[in-house]
């Protein structure tokens, strides 16, 4: 039974194992941007471990194409977050340094904080002016474009491109993945999981070879999730590729793909290297034609995707981290900056969490 249903059952630690020994290496798009997202220590750890592959790592069009178009932005988006942390801390240390109200402390203590606020300054200030280099001399780049070079696949000409969008229209109405849960992107963009696919169906193919995807994406469209805990890829996207290539293919996200290099690579990371990647949390572009809604709920697992499988049954994109802590979860929703459109899924869902046996503990709206 198991050769009939190969793609629901998880592959053995010898196949896994021979993978690691033989398999062409890809990378998803923000797998690469957020090497300007981790801190230095895990951005250098992780080029490092891409390099130790280097003989059997290769890109498809599509990520290079898409990592080049928003490079820049994610630079600026990290300059803009140290920008707004400095003036955080900036307040906070001048309510802490007014000795004319309450708190009053000692002059001891005083000094501490007068010296860590200028450590921090000193660190926050390199940090953008690192960012505004980069800007215009992008070492992490030139790393990126050396160890690439010669292994990005061929571009998709317009009228492949044409027949892809055709396919990704029929494929999106019938919720057949990858790539329908950007169906609200701009139509030349919703596309973009979809041509990355099958850019690597068709490097299998032609190669003869099997891959693995490392991804760091966590919609509902690439994994199977079950009772919150993310169980395997989506059995469609196995099955394809098994048909189209005859080949095998594993997926990775970003932390799993470090811890399997220490087991398979021997390579030396400290856990928390791997607690970065693995707590690090995607930024969702913001747009003034979108709101996005974040919320901390409490409800168990089961309770909590009843009611996000409704919400994404009805075309909102709901992207979720679960914690076995006290079951509270955060869930993120996406959704048109159309007042209406807010107003329903509040009337149905939010105001009637009670009934899914959900809490609201707190909810702020971007």
């Amino acid at each position: 039974m198991k050769n009939a249903f190969l793609e629901y059952n998880p592959l053995s630690k010898q196949e896994v194992e021979s993978l690691w020994g033989s398999a062409i290496f890809v990378f998803d798009t923000n797998v690469l941007l957020n090497l300007y997202r981790y801190s230095d220590e895990t951005s250098n750890k992780f080029i490092q471990i891409i390099l130790e592959l280097k003989a059997r790592i290769w890109l498809p069009y599509q990520v290079g194409l898409e990592f080049n178009k928003n490079r820049l932005t994610v630079i600026s988006d990290q300059k803009k977050h140290y920008e707004e942390f400095d003036k955080k801390i900036n307040d906070i240390i001048g309510e802490i340094e007014n000795k004319n109200r309450n708190p009053f402390l000692s002059d001891a203590l005083f000094e501490k904080i007068s010296s860590i606020k200028n450590d921090i300054k000193l660190e926050v200030d390199n940090k953008i002016k690192s960012y505004n280099e980069s800007l215009n001399n992008d070492l992490l780049l030139d790393q990126i474009n050396s160890i690439f070079d010669g292994k990005v696949g061929n571009f998709s000409n317009e009228e492949d491109l044409k027949k892809l969008y055709s396919e990704g229209e029929k494929r999106y109405k019938d919720k057949i993945p990858p790539g329908y849960c950007d169906i609200k992107k701009p139509e030349n963009e919703r596309y973009g999981d979809l041509i990355v696919w099958k850019q690597i169906i068709s490097k299998s193919k032609n190669d003869g070879i099997d891959i693995i995807f490392v991804l760091d994406d966590r919609k509902e469209d690439w994994w199977l999730d079950h009772q919150g805990k993310t169980i395997s890829p989506r059995p469609e996207l196995l099955k394809e590729f098994r048909c189209e290539t005859n080949r095998k293919c594993h997926f990775y996200k970003p932390f799993q793909f470090l811890e399997y290099s220490s087991e398979y690579l021997g390579s030396i990371i400290k856990p928390e290297v791997i607690e970065e990647v693995k707590n690090y949390n995607p930024e969702i572009v913001k747009n003034d034609n979108f709101i996005q809604l974040n919320l901390t709920l409490q409800g168990t697992p089961h309770d909590l995707n009843l009611l996000i499988n409704e919400m994404k049954n009805a075309g909102y994109n709901v992207y979720t981290e679960f914690s076995n802590i006290n079951d509270l979860h955060d869930v993120n929703i996406i959704l048109p900056n159309i007042p209406d459109l807010e107003r329903r899924l509040n009337s149905k869902y939010l105001s009637n969490l009670i009934s899914y046996n959900i809490k609201l503990i707190s909810s702020t709206k971007k």
